[in-house]
């Protein structure tokens, strides 16, 4: 006895149907940003205040004291908080978040072009020892430029941004040059975000 074929697909798109369904009741549950209860509204409006006041000392002070690795990590907890925030449509913590944005922005734009410099200086005796030099330039300091004949190999630059790769997205660089000799030269461009970008 022959079964229907039809009778087959027929299950097979309701399993499907059944399947997009299930998905779609996830997602709404798990990605609707719930209601926040007051002590947690409480809670955030503190946690953002403390950031916004951390922000303001910041811009005040000189943070190139801080290693590299420290004022990162601070800055990838602004971003950490204001990703968290901002979909709130509490009429308390909009206004915050607002404010929170702003000054995470004006920090960023201060730090990151010194913390590149920073980066580059730091780097300038462990590559000296191999013939390397580096500096950065442009008005942001985020050009970043190796000078040494192991650059002449394609496999030598390869391994070499494969190795600095995620610190220099981390530091927002534009473009990283490489020069082996007075003429000659290869640059690469850096996917990264920009300094005003959280």
């Amino acid at each position: 006895m022959e079964e229907n074929p039809r009778k087959g697909n027929i299950f097979r798109y309701i399993a499907y149907a059944l399947i997009a369904a299930a998905v779609v009741g996830f997602g709404i549950y798990f990605l609707t940003p719930k209601k926040l209860t007051a002590a947690e509204g409480k809670n955030m409006v503190l946690f953002i205040d403390n950031q916004i006041i951390d922000i303001d000392r910041n811009m005040k002070s000189d943070m190139s004291k801080a290693d590299i690795a420290t004022r990162l990590s601070w800055h990838k907890s602004n971003t950490s908080l204001y990703n968290e925030v901002k979909g709130s449509k509490d009429k308390v913590i909009k206004p915050k978040v607002d404010t929170l944005e702003t000054k995470i922005i004006q920090i960023q734009t201060k730090e990151f072009p010194s913390m590149r410099k920073a980066y580059a200086d730091s780097k300038k005796e462990v590559l000296g020892t191999q013939q390397i030099t580096i500096a950065t330039s442009g008005p942001k300091n985020d050009t970043l430029i190796f000078n040494g004949a192991l650059f002449g190999s394609e496999k030598s630059k390869d391994a070499f941004l494969d190795n600095i790769k995620p610190i220099i997205q981390d530091l927002r660089f534009k473009k990283v040059v490489y020069k082996w000799s007075d003429k000659d030269s290869s640059d690469y461009k850096v996917r990264a975000k920009q300094d005003a970008e959280i």
